[in-house]
């Protein structure tokens, strides 16, 4: 779909980069003073305040594609297709800490807070960082 950011826009969160023709937008997510938009390409945008790094997404990997993004006050999160969890932006309190999981188990979904993330695993388990 299309993308429309609307409010405050001091850091220029709210311009929304119109994508390429054939590519459109599948998700969105607003962190303190940064957007982040999942392409249908699979690959993220993120745009406006980068004091911390929030708007420095990494490619997500040969063969693999983002699949949701999460945005906090000043990080980033990213879930990628093989159920692993890249982080960009502030860590000030342990909120890009990923835990490390076990063979069999990866990360179905992701949300970020203020200061904090809260992860979903495979096998139904919640993990707060």
């Amino acid at each position: 779909g299309r993308a429309v950011a609307c409010g405050l826009n001091s850091q220029g969160q709210c311009d929304v980069p119109t994508p390429e023709p054939g590519v459109s937008y599948a998700q969105v997510a607003g962190g303190g003073g940064h957007s982040v938009l999942l392409r249908s390409d699979g690959r993220a945008v993120a745009i406006g305040s980068n004091l911390a790094g929030e708007c420095d997404v990494p490619e997500a990997g040969a063969g693999l594609r983002y699949v949701q993004v999460a945005a906090g006050f000043e990080h980033t999160l990213l879930l990628r297709s093989d159920g692993a969890v890249v982080s960009c932006g502030s860590n000030s309190h342990g909120q890009r800490n990923i835990p490390d999981l076990g063979p069999g188990l990866s990360y179905a979904q992701i949300s970020g807070g203020f200061e904090h993330t809260v992860l979903l695993r495979s096998d139904g388990a919640a993990v707060a960082v």
